[in-house]
């Protein structure tokens, strides 16, 4: 019977004495002792946990009221009224009942403004974050009309190049029928002028008056006609010349996004 009585005593003995080898508090008191220097040094939430644990060993109101105390200071508003609410239910000392009836209704005017103030900041975000999706869909949808702007843009050059393709044929055309115009005109002159110094030598060699006469309006004529035929030819080949287009025509050019100033939305140029 005294074996088991030692063994039990033992047991018993054992958490306090491991708890004294550790160096830590082993009482209420040691640990309320512990608490108030943690205090002291601002260390308020671990001064909280050793008074917590002090009053688990050893219940006592005041406990309760400096618990409420360092939460307080540690800035844990929702513990620190939980603690001072009971203390108002348990505590006696009617001084500080008053200061914890006092220090709930600060904490609960500072959790309403920190409510506010967290409801106005959410209200801000979502503002923020309404106006950076309205600022992203604005910007898709300026891109969207930029890439239509630029294929259409695409799309007119091109016509644009063809309508160019068939201008410059065209003007080739008339120009190469000017040129063959010109050296119809200079055959004709060539011919007629022929015929004119051939009938001025019937004129010089007649001897007969019909036959001079005949011969000098055949000249006459001739000659209007060869100077004819050479002012067509003349006419004719400056003409060719030109109009006849001088340049090839330009390839389309490529029309490309450009940055734009802020504000501005996206803009659109053209190379060439």
């Amino acid at each position: 019977m005294r074996l088991v009585l030692v063994l039990l005593a033992a047991l018993l003995l054992a958490p306090g004495l491991a708890s004294a080898q550790r160096g830590g508090p082993r009482t209420a008191k040691e640990l309320t002792k512990q608490a108030e220097k943690l205090y002291d040094q601002k260390k308020y939430l671990e001064a909280a946990e050793l008074l917590e644990q002090a009053n688990e060993l050893k219940p006592d109101t005041r406990l309760i009221y400096n618990i409420a105390r360092a939460y307080d200071q540690a800035g844990k508003a929702k513990e620190a009224v939980s603690y001072y609410e009971k203390y108002l239910t348990d505590g006696e000392d009617a001084q500080l009942r008053k200061r914890s009836r006092v220090s709930i209704d600060r904490l609960r005017l500072q959790q309403e403004k920190e409510e506010k103030t967290a409801a106005a900041a959410e209200t801000e975000r979502r503002r923020l974050k309404e106006e950076a999706d309205a600022t992203r869909r604005r910007m898709e949808a300026e891109r969207e009309s930029a890439r239509r702007s630029e294929a259409a843009s695409q799309l007119n050059l091109k016509a644009a190049y063809n309508d160019a393709l068939v201008s410059r044929k065209r003007m080739q055309v008339t120009s190469i029928a000017l040129g063959g115009v010109a050296l119809a005109g200079v055959g004709m002159g060539t011919v007629f002028g022929l015929k004119a110094r051939s009938a001025r030598s019937d004129f010089d060699s007649a001897r007969e008056l019909d036959t001079k006469l005949a011969a000098k309006k055949l000249t006459r004529d001739n000659s209007a006609l060869a100077d004819i035929g050479f002012g067509v030819g003349l006419v004719s080949a400056v003409a060719a010349i030109l109009l006849y287009p001088k340049e090839p025509v330009p390839q389309p050019g490529k029309a490309r996004l450009t940055s734009a100033p802020q504000g501005a939305g996206a803009g659109v140029e053209v190379s060439f």
